[in-house]
């Protein structure tokens, strides 16, 4: 392999992230300017309204500086740099399982006659059957990490985040990072194919436009958004959509509110299925993990522990499952 090959490559590899910073770029103002208006709508704001003002409203130090928040910002530069490229190219790969397994069942079954000849509705349909069904094992993946000790262990770093910040989207342990964005990519992607057979149909370039755009105003709206520090509410729409202040209750360290609002985007699941919390008015919490496990006790304080901790408490549950067989 030449050097000039070898620098093709990596340059391919790093892609999908250099078109993610290109959205950014235009993205990132807009968030800052929502965010300090949101606050202004949501608080009584007594100070004098300055950029200073707007910038600590937005950012507050003590949020920033929080050895918490430092642990969320090097592994999200992290995950940025190794993980992004490979889940942008798997979440795209969603749609091509899709489109795989529908030939695969058309092959074995016979093809179908299209059902849909309205190219909008064919679009209408694909695009709700991909965004439910991959948000739906999304909610599914989400809760079972709460309920089921071996993947607790995983994404238990998550919930020792002491502050939000945007930054605190990126708090996941990697190899839960790659495991929550695959696993509903995958297997939206493999019913989203059973419903291309059962129409007739193949995806459209209509149903990918309209999936990208949907998570390019997903990853500002829902995920930044319900990482912020501000409890900003929705109204009678945080029955359906994740509002800030749904997911802000879900970093809860308070028993009565663990293991609410799973939802990744719509909170509908939450709903259906029983984990629905609405916070009540003037209703407060701290953000982490237990008392045990708070301050200086946190074992995720550090990226040394953020890493390595969850082998060592995952290892010590196994062992004592051996015990408690004896």
């Amino acid at each position: 392999m030449t050097l000039q090959s070898l620098w093709e490559s990596i340059v391919a590899f790093y892609e999908p992230t250099l078109e993610i910073f290109s959205l950014w770029a235009f993205g990132l103002p807009l968030f800052v300017t929502v965010l300090a208006v949101m606050f202004i709508v949501a608080q009584k704001f007594e100070t004098p309204l300055t950029l200073r003002s707007l910038k600590q409203a937005a950012f507050p130090t003590e949020q920033y500086d929080h050895a918490s928040s430092r642990v969320d910002m090097w592994n999200g530069i992290i995950l940025l740099a190794l993980g992004f490229p490979l889940v942008g190219i798997m979440a795209i790969n969603g749609l091509a399982i899709a489109d795989n397994v529908g030939a695969y069942v058309s092959a074995e079954y016979g093809a179908r006659a299209p059902l849909i000849t309205s190219t909008w509705a064919l679009v209408a349909v694909q695009f709700l059957v991909y965004f439910l069904s991959v948000d739906f094992v999304g909610y599914w993946v989400h809760r079972w990490c709460h309920t089921t000790p071996i993947l607790w262990h995983l994404h238990k770093p998550h919930h020792t985040a002491e502050t939000l910040t945007p930054w605190t989207l990126f708090r996941q342990h990697p190899i839960e990072f790659f495991g929550l964005n695959i696993i509903p990519a995958v297997v939206g992607g493999a019913f989203t194919g059973l419903v291309l057979y059962a129409t007739g149909s193949q995806i459209q370039p209509g149903t990918i436009a309209a999936i990208t755009t949907t998570a390019y105003i997903a990853f500002f709206v829902i995920d930044v958004f319900s990482h912020v520090h501000m409890p900003i509410s929705y109204g009678w729409m945080n029955r359906i959509v994740l509002a800030p202040v749904m997911h802000n209750l879900h970093h809860s360290m308070e028993p009565h509110h663990w293991d609410k609002n799973n939802a990744v985007i719509l909170t509908l699941w939450d709903w259906m299925f029983g984990t629905l919390y609405l916070p009540k008015k003037g209703e407060t919490w701290r953000w982490g993990c237990n008392d045990e496990e708070y301050g200086d006790n946190n074992p995720h304080r550090t990226l040394r522990g953020f890493y390595f901790d969850p082998f060592k408490t995952l290892w010590r549950h196994v062992k004592e499952g051996e015990s408690s067989n004896l």
